[in-house]
Formats: structure tokens, C-alpha cells, sequence
């Protein structure tokens, strides 16, 4: 990623480095001028046109830095600004391409770190590790050469000797500094991860009253990020003073050394001056140095952890040559098996379907028979064998996810809205759509009397996730969402499960006769809702076990009659109030 990034801006580094050459080039000019003047003045041979000129050659100097010190900002820093948001683009463009399983496995909070944290440590490494790279290198070497050549080489020689004493020690530093922040990275992904989850689920924790349970689960988070934290923070309250104490002993040679020099002749007051002065500017350098590696060691940390989401190839492989087919609704299943990537154990078992145009397929057995898992490799969520699933007569594998996904309607059990309007909610999946059809499609979902009565009707913005809404309101919204696309197949994952039985089965019936010609899939746990199917599939423990009309299935003693036959018994206990007096 960044070796991409840099082939295009790589110029703009340049020019970049080149007025920060310029910056330290004209560092040197006041030292040197204020060194001759203390000469001249200390001769008896100054006057005020002498002091006029000095003090202007130092102000051309200062504003040569100004405009430059600019320029590099704009190059470096601004260059490297750029690359977070080329970063971020990125990053969130491979999310989009990564297939269901990726999400099963990953936590929000560690990929909200990398967006943050881990980008901004790679950019410190494009800006400010560049200018204190350049520094260290530039100004060192021409601050060197200006104390020996203007000077003493002698005493630069001398006063130079503890700076291999700074690589050795950066050098010992880097690694230390490179693990202890690795974990710093990952406690922070762990705090994140947290504070989400426990915001998310706070109408959980104080439904149950576990308040001060959730308080110490994220207290033992937070105080594990605050120990890696104090830990790299040791290292580093040892780094920089270690690199000022090798300063401070420069300074000390040079005024031990230097001081002699000007007794015995040797040096002028002012080339004791100017050399004292060029040593404190060797002092940055020193520290940069320091502040470099550690960037880069950080910035290695955080970009590994950049590319390995970059890195994952999803486990859906799209076609090369995607075959363009207009999809109406026909689905073919042969002799399906499916196990979840990366485990054995299979959830679906020799499935075999035939699903025509227009059908409306129910599709019913126990938790965790491998209903929604079944309905979900229709979406190409999951790699599915070749050979096994088909479209019209195309094989899935052969057809792109998008182009497939564009003639599905998939409404799932977990219902999920945006921090925003109502009607931008249903109007989601097509941007924009006429007002009467919203309405419209919120009829059918049953759920455009509840809209009409919140505080702005399809104008109110409804709080994160949709929690603003009961759970049947956020289903019927979802459904309406999901209408809106008018898609020749729609799947229904027990995706009205929070309505009442009789809601539902109205619901399901008027949409029977509002997309007449679509394939309608529903997937439901209360069997009265299927008895208009055209057919149903039963599955149970990944197989289908039976296969029929409702009034067929009823009339066989199996899993569906019993499943049936309990839920009848469960309606008329609750219409009789559940007791017999």
C-alpha cells in the first residue's frame, strides 16, 4: 500500500526535502554572522551601519526559514495527511470485498483501531519520521562540517565523541520500543471493542441489572491497555533522557575543551560562540535519532496490522469471466453439503431444491436444523462446491456476487438501521425513490400507521441501530427497505419473528399478492404463516426430511406434524389464558 501511494507522490517529497535542506543550510548563517559581530565588536571595529548589516542578514535568514519551514509543512505533512485518507479509502474498500465468514471472526473495536490508531501511526512515519530522518542526516553533516571548517576540527572531533554511544543506544531502544507498542496496539483494539459493545448492548446490562459486573470486565480491559502503556512507557522515559545525557556530555566536552582554547589563543571568543552555538543545534538531531526509531518501530507494528486485513482474500472467489444472467427466480440445488470455513463438521447434508419462478417456498424445522444458513449460501455469503447451486441454470460460482445480489431481496431476523430518517432507511438500497412508493412498501410491511404516529412521520431520525423503534417496528422497516429493490427473489429469515403471529401471517399474505411474479422464500418458525406455501422444504440436522403442502405434511405422522400439532396447542393455551380457572 504504501509503495503504490509513494509512486505517486513520491515529487512532492522532494521538493519537500528540498526546502527542508534549505531550512538547515540557513540554520547556519546567524550562528556564524552573530560569532563574526562579537569579533568585530570586540576588535573596536564596529559601528551602526556594521551592527545594521548583521542584523539584517540574520532577519533574511529567519524569513528564508519562515518560507521554507512552509513549504516543507505543505509537502511532507501535507503528503503524508493525504496518505491517511488514501489509507482509510482503502482499507474500507477491502472491507467491502471480504466475505461473511471475515466478520464472523472479527471484533468492530480492533478494526476501528486500525482505522485510527494503526493509520495514524503509519502516517507519522510518511511525515514527521521524514523530516527528522532528513534532519538527522543534513543538518548533522553540514553542522559538523561548519564547526570544523569555521572553527576547530580538533575540538569538533573531540566534542563528536559520545555520538556512536547515541546509535547504540537508539539502536538497543528500537526493538524494545517495537514489541512493547505491538501490545499497546492490541489492548487498544481490546478498550474499543469494549466501550462499542457495551454501548451497544446497554439496554442488556441494565435490563439484567449487571451494571457493576460489565464495570469490572471493561475495568480489567482498561487496566490491561494502561499496563502495556506504563510498559512502553519505561522503555521510552529511559530512551530520551539517556539521548539528552549524551548531549549534555557533547556540551560539557566542547566547553571544557573550547574554554581552554579561547585562554590559550587558540579560538576567538565569537568561534567559541558560533561553535557553541552549532553544538546546540546538533542537539535535535540527536533526539531525532531517537524520535525516528521509535516512529518507524511503531509505524511497522501499526502497518502489519494494516495489511493483514489487506492481505485476506476472500473466501468466495468471484469469477474471472462472470456470466451475465438475468436471474427471474429459478433456484436448483443439488446434493448440497456445507461446512462453515475453517471447521469439519457440516451443517447442511445432501440438500437437494427446486425452486421455480413465482413460487412462493417455505422453509421450516428446529433451531439450528440449517435453515438461515441454507437461505444464505443462495447469497453467495459463503463458498459453496461447484456444481451444487444454480441460477437459471448457471452455476453460482459463475455468476459475480453483486450481479446476483442485485436480483435478491434478503431480509434477515437481526434487523439493522441507519442513524437517520425513516424514509431514507426504506429508500436505502435505490438513493431515491418517490414518496408515494415508500408509503407504499410500508403498507405492505404493515408498518406505515406506526410511522405516521412518530413524532415527524417518515421524517424522524431514529437512534443508532434503530433503537428508537420497538423490535417489530425495526423488522417491518427492514422489510419495506428490502421491497423497495423489487427484486424477482425475496428471502424473509425469520425476519418478522418480533410481530405477533396474526401480524405476520397478514403481513406475509398481502406481500404474496403485492409482488406477484417474484420468488418468495420465507424462512419461519410459526408454521401457520407457511400454509399457503407452494411448498415447503422441513429441514432437520442439515437434511430435508420432508418436502410438500401444508395440508400434505399435517396429514404425515413427522417432524412437521408434531412441530404443528405443538404450536396449536401452544396458541389455544394462550387464547385460554393458560389456566383452567
Amino acid at each position: 500500500m504504501i509503495a503504490s501511494y509513494l509512486k505517486k507522490t513520491w515529487w512532492k517529497y522532494i521538493i519537500g526535502v528540498l526546502f527542508l535542506i534549505a531550512v538547515d543550510l540557513l540554520q547556519l548563517i546567524p550562528p556564524r554572522l552573530t560569532g563574526r559581530l562579537v569579533d568585530i565588536v570586540k576588535s573596536n571595529d564596529a559601528n551602526e551601519n556594521t551592527l545594521l548589516i548583521f542584523i539584517l542578514g540574520i532577519l533574511a535568514a529567519a524569513g528564508g526559514m519562515m518560507l521554507s519551514r512552509f513549504w516543507w509543512r505543505y509537502f511532507i505533512i501535507g503528503t503524508a495527511h493525504r496518505f491517511s485518507h488514501y489509507a482509510r479509502l482503502t482499507l474500507f474498500g477491502k472491507l467491502l470485498t471480504l466475505t461473511q465468514d471475515f466478520y464472523d471472526r472479527m471484533l468492530t473495536g480492533d478494526l476501528m483501531a486500525r482505522f485510527t490508531n494503526d493509520i495514524n501511526a503509519v502516517r507519522m512515519m510518511l511525515g514527521p519520521a521524514v523530516v527528522m530522518a532528513t534532519d538527522a542526516v543534513v543538518l548533522t553533516v553540514i553542522t559538523v562540517f561548519a564547526m570544523g571548517k569555521f572553527v576547530s576540527w580538533r575540538l569538533t572531533l573531540l566534542a563528536s565523541i559520545p555520538l556512536p554511544f547515541l546509535v547504540l543506544v537508539s539502536l538497543t531502544f528500537g526493538k524494545m520500543i517495537h514489541n512493547r507498542f505491538k501490545k499497546v496496539q492490541e489492548g487498544f483494539s481490546e478498550v474499543t471493542h469494549g466501550a462499542e459493545e457495551s454501548i451497544s448492548g446497554v439496554r442488556v446490562i441494565k435490563t439484567f441489572a449487571v451494571e457493576d459486573r460489565m464495570e469490572k470486565r471493561y475495568s480489567d480491559v482498561s487496566r490491561r491497555y494502561f499496563e502495556a502503556q506504563m510498559s512502553l512507557i519505561k522503555v521510552w522515559g529511559l530512551f530520551f533522557p539517556l539521548i539528552n545525557m549524551i548531549g549534555a556530555s557533547a556540551s560539557l566536552i566542547a566547553l571544557v575543551l573550547g574554554g581552554r582554547m579561547v585562554i590559550y589563543g587558540q579560538i576567538s571568543l565569537g568561534e567559541f560562540i558560533t561553535f557553541n552555538q552549532y553544538l546546540g543545534m546538533l542537539v535535535w538531531p540527536m533526539m531525532a535519532v531517537g524520535w525516528v526509531l521509535n516512529i518507524i518501530q511503531r509505524s511497522r507494528a501499526s502497518y502489519k496490522r494494516i495489511m493483514e486485513i489487506l492481505k485476506v482474500k476472500p473466501s468466495v472467489k468471484e469469477p474471472e469471466k462472470p456470466v451475465d444472467v438475468v436471474i427471474k427466480g429459478n433456484v436448483e440445488v443439488k446434493d448440497l453439503n456445507f461446512a462453515y470455513p475453517n471447521t469439519d463438521q457440516l451443517v447442511l447434508k445432501d440438500v437437494n431444491t427446486m425452486i421455480k419462478a413465482g413460487q412462493f417456498v417455505g422453509i421450516a424445522g428446529r433451531t439450528g436444523s440449517g435453515k438461515s444458513t441454507f437461505v444464505k449460501l443462495l447469497l453467495k455469503l459463503y463458498p459453496v462446491e461447484r456444481g451444487r447451486i444454480f441460477f437459471e441454470g448457471v452455476d453460482i460460482n459463475d455468476i459475480s456476487s453483486e450481479h446476483l445480489r442485485k436480483y435478491i431481496t434478503y431480509v434477515p431476523q437481526e434487523s439493522f438501521l441507519f442513524s437517520t430518517s425513516v424514509e431514507k432507511n426504506i429508500a436505502f438500497p435505490v438513493g431515491e425513490i418517490e414518496e408515494n412508493e415508500i408509503k407504499f412498501y410500508a403498507q405492505v410491511a404493515a408498518v406505515h400507521d406506526d410511522i405516521v404516529e412518530l413524532p415527524h412521520g417518515y421524517k424522524t431520525v431514529v437512534g443508532e441501530r434503530g433503537v428508537t423503534l420497538s423490535g417489530g417496528q425495526k423488522q417491518r422497516v427492514t422489510l419495506a427497505r428490502g421491497l423497495v429493490k423489487r427484486s424477482p427473489i425475496i428471502i424473509l429469515d425469520d425476519s418478522l419473528s418480533a410481530v405477533d403471529a396474526q401480524t405476520e401471517e397478514a403481513i406475509i399474505s398481502h406481500l404474496r399478492e403485492s409482488v406477484l411474479g417474484s420468488t418468495l422464500i420465507v424462512v419461519s418458525h410459526r408454521l401457520r404463516v407457511l400454509s399457503r406455501a407452494d411448498i415447503i422444504y422441513v429441514f432437520d440436522d442439515g437434511r430435508i426430511v420432508e418436502a410438500g403442502h401444508h395440508n400434505d405434511l399435517v396429514e404425515r405422522d413427522g417432524l412437521y406434524k408434531r412441530m404443528y400439532e405443538l404450536q396449536t396447542l401452544e396458541e389455544s393455551f394462550e387464547r385460554d389464558g393458560g389456566t383452567n380457572g
